[in-house]
C-alpha cells in the first residue's frame, strides 16, 4: 500500500471522526441546556435554610429585653424615677416594639425574627400582672380580661410563627413571670392567673398540632404552684387549682388527639410521666393535710379519669395507643401502690395479697393466653415488690411467738407457692431451671419456718423432727415423680436441720434429746443422700 492511500484513509478517518465529535457536542449542549433551567429552579425553591450561628445571642437578648422590662416595672419603688402609670405604658410600649419590630424582620430571618414577638408577648403578661398586683391601677376583673386577650394574642401569633423556640419561651415567660415580680401579697392573684395561662397554652397546643406547649406549661403550672402552696398556707385552694390543672392537661391531651387524628410518639409519651408524678405527689400532700381519709380515694379518682380518656380514645384509631397505654398503666400502677396497699389496706390483710397474687397470677398464667409484653413491665414490678415485702413480712412473724392470724396466713402462703410449682411444673422443668430452684427455696424457707412455729413449744427436738419429717416427703415426692431438682432442693431443709443438729442441739439442749436429735438428724441425711444418689443415675 503506497503512502499517498494510507494519507487519504488517515484523512477520512479523521474526518468521521471530527463529525462524531461535533455530533456529540450539539447533544450535550441541548441537555445542557434543557437541564440548567430545572436545576437552577430547584436549587433556588429546595435549596435548605442555613443554621443559625447566632441564634444563642438572640435568646440571651430576649433575656435582657425580659429582665429589662420587670426592672423597669419596679424602678418606681426602688427610685420614684417614674410614677407607675409611665412606667407601665413605657413597659407596654417596650413590649409592642418588640412585637412590631419581629413581625417586620419575618420575611428576612423567620427563625430569628420570632424571638422578639416572644419576649414582646412576656413582657405584656409582666406589665398587665404589675399593673394589678403591685399599683393596684385595675381592677381583677380587667386584669383578667387583659390576659386573656395576650393569652388570644399569643396564639394568633404562633399560628402565624409556627416555632417550638417562641413556645417555650413564651410559657416560661408567662409562668416565670410573677416569681421575677414579688407575689406574697398576691398569690391567689398568681394562681388564677396560672390557671387561664394553662387553659391557653392547652389549647394553642391543639390549634397549632403540638404537644410542647402541653408538656411545658403542664410541669411549670404544677412547679409554681406548688412552691407559691408551700408558702400560702392554703391547702384547699392549692389542692382545687392543681385538680383544675389536671384537667386541663389532660382534656387537652385527650382533645389533641382527636382534632389531629395523631398518636402521642414514645417520647412524648414519656414526657409526660414525670409531671404526671409531680402532680400526684403534690396533690395528694395537700389533700393529705386537709382530709387524710379522702387522699387515696381522690387519688385513686384521677387515675380512673386517665384510665377512662384512654379507653376512650381507643375508639378512634384501629390499633392500641401503645405508648399512651405504657404511661397510664406505669402512672396509675404507682398511684394504686400507694393509695391502696400503703394507705388504704389495713396492715392484717396486707399478707394476704401474697396469697392473693401468688395464686390468681398462678391461675390467670395457666389457664389464660397471657403473653409478657413491655406494656406490663411496671405493674409486674409492683406485684413482685409487694410479694417480697409481705413475703418478709409472713417469715419474720412465723419465727416469732405462735400467733394463730399468722400461722393460717403462713400455712395459705405455702400452699400458694407449691400449688404454683405443681400448675407450671412443666414449664420450670423445660424452660426456666433457675426460677424453679428459687421458688422451690422460697417455699421450703416458709414451710422451714411454718413448721418452726408449730413446732417450737414442743421442744427442740419436735422441731428437728418436723423439718427432717418435711424433707423427707420433699425426697419421697419427688422420687415419684422422677424430678431431679426438686430432690436437690431438699438439701435446703436438711441443711437447716443439720446446722441445728450440730451446732445447737449438740450444745444447747439436754443429753437425751441431744442424742436423739444427732441420730435422727444422721439417719435423715444418710437415706437422704443414698435416695439423691440413685436419683442422679437417671437418664432425664
Amino acid at each position: 500500500m503506497s503512502f499517498s492511500n494510507i494519507e487519504e484513509r488517515l484523512s477520512a478517518i479523521e474526518a468521521r471522526l471530527s463529525m462524531m465529535e461535533n455530533q456529540l457536542a450539539l447533544n450535550a449542549q441541548d441537555k445542557l441546556t434543557t437541564q440548567t433551567p430545572k436545576l437552577l429552579q430547584q436549587s433556588l425553591t429546595d435549596k435548605p435554610q442555613p443554621a443559625r450561628a447566632g441564634n444563642w445571642l438572640g435568646i440571651v437578648a430576649v433575656v435582657c429585653f425580659i429582665l429589662a422590662a420587670g426592672f423597669i416595672i419596679k424602678l418606681s419603688i426602688q427610685s420614684g424615677w417614674l410614677t407607675p402609670q409611665k412606667q407601665l405604658a413605657f413597659a407596654i410600649l417596650f413590649g409592642l416594639a418588640l412585637i412590631t419590630t419581629g413581625i417586620k424582620l419575618f420575611e428576612y430571618d423567620l427563625t430569628y425574627a420570632s424571638l422578639l414577638p416572644a419576649a414582646g408577648a412576656i413582657i405584656l403578661y409582666l406589665t398587665v400582672f404589675a399593673g394589678y398586683t403591685f399599683y393596684y391601677l385595675i381592677s381583677f376583673q380587667t386584669a383578667i380580661a387583659l390576659t386573656s386577650f395576650i393569652s388570644g394574642f399569643c396564639i394568633w401569633l404562633y399560628v402565624k410563627i409556627k416555632h417550638d423556640l417562641y413556645a417555650i419561651i413564651a410559657a416560661l415567660g408567662a409562668f416565670l413571670g410573677p416569681l421575677l415580680l414579688a407575689f406574697d401579697s398576691n398569690a391567689v392573684f398568681s394562681l388564677y392567673y396560672f390557671i387561664i395561662c394553662s387553659f391557653t397554652f392547652a389549647t394553642l397546643s391543639i390549634w397549632v398540632q403540638t404537644r410542647t406547649l402541653t408538656v411545658i406549661s403542664a410541669y411549670l403550672a404544677i412547679a409554681v404552684t406548688s412552691y407559691i402552696g408551700f408558702q400560702l398556707n392554703q391547702d384547699g385552694l392549692i389542692a382545687v387549682v392543681l385538680a383544675i390543672y389536671y384537667l386541663i392537661f389532660s382534656l387537652g391531651t385527650y382533645f389533641h388527639t382527636q382534632l389531629t387524628h395523631k398518636q402521642m410518639t414514645e417520647k412524648e409519651a414519656w414526657s409526660f410521666l414525670p409531671v404526671l408524678l409531680i402532680f400526684y405527689a403534690m396533690e395528694y400532700y395537700f389533700i393529705d393535710r386537709i382530709q387524710p381519709v379522702l387522699a387515696p380515694w381522690i387519688s385513686l379518682g384521677f387515675a380512673a379519669l386517665l384510665i377512662w380518656l384512654y379507653l376512650s380514645a381507643t375508639r378512634w384509631f384501629s390499633e392500641r395507643l401503645y405508648n399512651s397505654r405504657l404511661v397510664i398503666l406505669t402512672f396509675s400502677t404507682i398511684v394504686g401502690f400507694h393509695s391502696i396497699y400503703l394507705e388504704l389496706l389495713p396492715l392484717t390483710f396486707r399478707p394476704w395479697l401474697f396469697i392473693i397474687i401468688v395464686f390468681g397470677y398462678s391461675l390467670y398464667v395457666k389457664f389464660a393466653s397471657f403473653k409478657f409484653t413491655r406494656v406490663f413491665l411496671i405493674p409486674l414490678t409492683a406485684l413482685i415488690i409487694i410479694l417480697g415485702i409481705e413475703y418478709i413480712n409472713i417469715l419474720s412473724h412465723l419465727a416469732g411467738k405462735f400467733s394463730v392470724p399468722w400461722f393460717i396466713v403462713g400455712f395459705a402462703a405455702f400452699a400458694s407457692i407449691w400449688t404454683a410449682l405443681l400448675l407450671h411444673h412443666d414449664y420450670f422443668t423445660l424452660k426456666d431451671e433457675y426460677s424453679y430452684y428459687f421458688v422451690l427455696v422460697a417455699a421450703h424457707l416458709l414451710g422451714i419456718a411454718w413448721l418452726y412455729q408449730l413446732t417450737n413449744d414442743f421442744g427442740s427436738l419436735a422441731v428437728s423432727a418436723s423439718w427432717l419429717f418435711y424433707a423427707m416427703c420433699v425426697i419421697g415426692f419427688a422420687f415419684i415423680r422422677q424430678d431431679k431438682i426438686m430432690a436437690k432442693s431438699a438439701l435446703f431443709i436438711l441443711s437447716f436441720a443439720a446446722i441445728k443438729a450440730l451446732f445447737y442441739d449438740a450444745s444447747s439442749t439436754p443429753t437425751i434429746v441431744r442424742i436423739l436429735s444427732l441420730i435422727l438428724t444422721g439417719i435423715v441425711l444418710y437415706g437422704s443422700g443414698f435416695l439423691i444418689r440413685k436419683m442422679t443415675e437417671w437418664k432425664h
